[in-house]
C-alpha cells in the first residue's frame, strides 16, 4: 500500500471514530450535568463527567488536527499549533488514567463502607478528589511540556486501579453468592446499584488494559501503518469505547438516542394495553 493511501485511510478513520466518540461523550455530559446539583448529586456520575470531558478533549484534537494532517499529508499552521494540540492530548489522556483510579476508589468505598459512603463521597469531598486528580495529572505532564519526550503514565496507576477492581469484584461476588437471599429490599437495591456501577467502570477500563498489554506484545516500529494502528488508532479507540459503553449500558443515555426512545415508548404502550386487556377478561 502506498504511503499517501495509508495517510488518507488513517485520516478518514481518525476523523470518523473521533466524531462518533465525541458525540457519545458529549451526550454523557449533557445527561449527567444534573449530578452536579446539590439535590441530585452523585459522586460516581461527577467522576464519569470528568472522564467524558477528558475524552472529548482528546478526540477533539484528533478531529481538528491529527485527522486533517493525515489527509493533507503535512502539518498545517505554525509548528507551535501542533505542539499545543500535543500538550492538550497529553493532559486529557493522563487525566483519564487518574480518574480511573478515583472511580475505582469511589466504588471501593461504596462496596466496603456502604453506610459511610454518603459522608465520605459527599459533594465537597468529591470535588476535592477531582482537584487532586487534576493536580497530579498536571504534575505528571510537566516533564513532557518542558521537553519533547513521551512520558507514559506510571504502570503503578493502572495496577492500583486493577487491584482495587479485583478486590471489589471479589466482595460483590461473595455477597451475591452467599448473602443474596438474606438481603432486604433496600440492601438488595444498594447491592444491585453497586454491581451496575462496577460493571460499567470495569468495562470502560477493559480496553485500556488491552491497550497496555497490546503495546507490550507488539513491535510495530518496522511497519509504518501498524505503528499508526498501535499508537494512534488504538489510543483513539479507548476514548471512543469509553463513551460508547456508558451510552449503551445506561438506560438514561439510551433514551436520548432517537431510535431508542420511541421504541421504548411503543414497548411500554404495548405492555399497558396487554395488561388492560388481561384485566378486562
Amino acid at each position: 500500500m502506498e504511503t499517501r493511501t495509508q495517510d488518507c485511510i488513517a485520516g478518514v478513520l481518525m476523523i470518523t471514530l473521533s466524531l462518533i466518540g465525541f458525540s457519545a461523550n458529549a451526550l454523557i455530559l449533557r445527561v449527567l450535568y444534573k449530578s452536579f446539583r446539590a439535590k441530585t448529586f452523585s459522586a460516581f456520575s461527577v467522576l464519569c463527567c470528568s472522564r467524558s470531558l477528558s475524552n472529548c478533549g482528546t478526540l477533539l484534537c484528533f478531529i481538528l488536527y491529527s485527522g486533517p494532517v493525515a489527509l493533507l499529508g503535512s502539518p498545517y499552521g505554525p509548528e507551535i499549533l501542533g505542539l499545543k494540540f500535543g500538550h492538550l492530548t497529553t493532559l486529557t489522556y493522563k487525566s483519564v488514567v487518574y480518574v480511573q483510579l478515583a472511580i475505582a476508589f469511589n466504588r471501593f468505598i461504596a462496596t466496603f463502607f456502604t453506610f459511610k459512603y454518603p459522608r465520605i463521597c459527599h459533594r465537597q469531598g468529591t470535588f476535592i478528589l477531582l482537584g487532586i486528580v487534576w493536580f497530579i495529572t498536571g504534575l505528571h505532564c510537566v516533564p513532557e511540556f518542558l521537553r519533547p519526550i513521551l512520558y507514559y503514565p506510571s504502570y503503578s496507576v493502572f495496577l492500583g486501579s486493577i487491584g482495587l477492581n479485583l478486590v471489589i469484584f471479589a466482595k460483590l461476588s461473595y455477597h451475591t453468592l452467599i448473602h443474596s437471599k438474606e438481603m432486604g429490599g433496600q440492601s438488595r437495591e444498594r447491592h444491585r446499584k453497586n454491581v451496575r456501577c462496577f460493571v460499567q467502570s470495569f468495562l470502560q477500563e477493559l480496553l485500556y488494559i488491552f491497550e497496555m498489554a497490546f503495546l507490550q506484545v507488539m513491535n510495530p516500529k518496522e511497519d509504518r501503518f501498524m505503528a499508526f494502528v498501535c499508537y494512534s488508532l488504538l489510543w483513539e479507540c479507548t476514548h471512543v469505547w469509553d463513551g460508547l459503553i456508558v451510552v449503551i449500558y445506561r438506560p438514561d443515555m439510551r433514551e436520548r438516542i432517537p431510535r431508542c426512545g420511541p421504541r421504548r415508548k411503543v414497548t411500554m404502550a404495548i405492555q399497558i394495553s396487554v395488561v388492560q386487556s388481561t384485566a378486562r377478561t
